[in-house]
């Protein structure tokens, strides 16, 4: 039963991922339309042609997030576990996500290095920052960190927001959930992002969770085995 269900769950993310890159290539032609329909447009017409260019955006916004779910969750026994400086990784992700106005402070050890695959922790520490910085960015410092614990590499990505709804601490990481229905699109994003963490950090054999801070922000903690 354990193997049908694994196989049901692979092949649902298959199923996405090929819808997804089914997608990217009538996205790109409605885009380019829309740029050339754009030049042509009247000034009085304009504003309908934005209004369907920013659903395309969406549309396409959705369509990678599918993707990098599904590539991430594909093959997870098969995800190569090397020694990772995590520094040299927070680094990069900071570089990328990183936005005016937004405060983000480090504090991690220089020698630190995880047993991980080096794309998908990146990938995992770029949707925790690109999530901090978008919720929580005005708030107060963001501070991405990480120690040696028992054996294993921690790193936390914290910031002073609103936090979540105790009740919403476990299913963030389940695709598709958005705490607040109200948020718009611009704001609540597609439901993916703790998805994709969730599973690249668990195809490197890692958990990741996450807890409200006192008095005010959130918490997210990945624990990796630590290289030798």
């Amino acid at each position: 039963m354990a193997s049908r269900l694994s196989g049901f769950v692979t092949g649902q993310k298959r199923f996405l991922g090929d819808i997804a890159h089914e997608l990217c290539s009538p996205i790109a032609r409605i885009q380019l339309a829309l740029g050339i329909l754009d030049q042509r447009a009247e000034e009085k017409q304009r504003g309908c042609v934005a209004d369907l260019n920013e659903e395309v955006q969406y549309m396409s916004v959705l369509v990678n997030e599918l993707l990098s779910f599904s590539k991430a969750g594909m093959r997870p026994a098969a995800a190569e576990l090397v020694p990772v400086n995590v520094g040299a990784i927070v680094e990069r992700v900071i570089e990328r996500e990183a936005a005016p106005g937004v405060q983000v402070e480090t504090a991690v050890d220089e020698h630190l290095e995880a047993l991980a695959d080096p794309d998908y922790l990146f990938r995992a520490l770029s949707n925790l920052v690109r999530n901090a910085v978008r919720y929580a960015g005005p708030a107060g410092p963001i501070t991405v960190s990480a120690r040696a614990e028992n054996g294993a590499a921690v790193i936390t990505v914290s910031d002073c927001g609103p936090g979540l709804a105790e009740d919403a601490l476990e299913q963030v990481f389940v695709p598709f959930y958005r705490p607040e229905t109200s948020r718009s699109r611009d704001t609540g994003g597609v439901g993916l992002g703790l998805a994709i963490v969730k599973t690249c950090i668990e195809s490197c054999k890692g958990s990741v969770t996450c807890r409200n801070r006192q008095p005010s922000g959130l918490e997210v903690e990945i624990r990796l085995k630590a290289a030798p």
